[in-house]
């Protein structure tokens, strides 16, 4: 077993445990009577960011790991995993409305967007060697975006925005830049 594959494990439970909190909530999350399609979208949304950095994982195969650069490296599954139990608490059956609930946790949610898309820059940069001009840096400036915008407005419209721009460029993305693992190694 490598270093990689050994160090892979711990990252397949970060991403498996992001992926049963959030799948755990759908079909609450679902209910006609509770529904919120923007708190809907977001969690596919951190559905499909939980898929797609598995996914882009094997970028880091060839990377020089230390203690540091693992720890780095694992804020962002984290950080993901933060956010999926702020949009997913433990016990979603007792939320009586996604909408209310959404409103409630918002600002937790897009801070911790934030913080995972300053995570990116830091471990594409340190871990990756990616340079500051790259298509991936893109990926990155929006997901900060949509973490400033999110955080600073409570206005549903902007929300239902936000929502529908984060998973119309997530398929863009299936489709152009994740297609192959290690899209990112450098």
């Amino acid at each position: 077993m490598t270093l990689f594959e050994y160090l892979a494990i711990a990252f397949s439970l970060v991403f498996s445990f992001c992926g049963a909190r959030l799948v755990s909530g759908l079909p609450h999350a679902l209910q006609p009577e509770r529904r919120y399609w923007v708190h809907l979208g977001f969690v596919v949304w951190q559905l499909f960011v939980t898929v797609f950095i598995f996914w882009v994982f094997w970028s880091f195969r060839e990377v020089h790991w230390d203690f540091v650069t693992f720890a780095l490296v694992l804020s962002s599954p984290g950080l993901v995993y933060f956010n999926a139990c702020t949009l997913v608490p433990e016990n979603p059956s007792t939320v009586d409305s996604w909408r209310d609930y959404f409103y409630e946790v918002r600002r937790r949610y897009f801070v911790g967007v934030c913080c995972w898309g300053l995570a990116l820059v830091a471990i594409s940069t340190v871990a990756l060697g990616m340079p500051l001009v790259h298509p991936g840096r893109a990926i990155q400036a929006a997901t900060l975006g949509v973490g400033v915008v999110g955080f600073l407005s409570d206005s549903h419209r902007v929300q239902a925005v936000l929502a529908v721009v984060v998973l119309l460029v997530s398929a863009l993305m299936s489709v152009t830049l994740g297609l192959q693992p290690g899209s990112f190694a450098p």
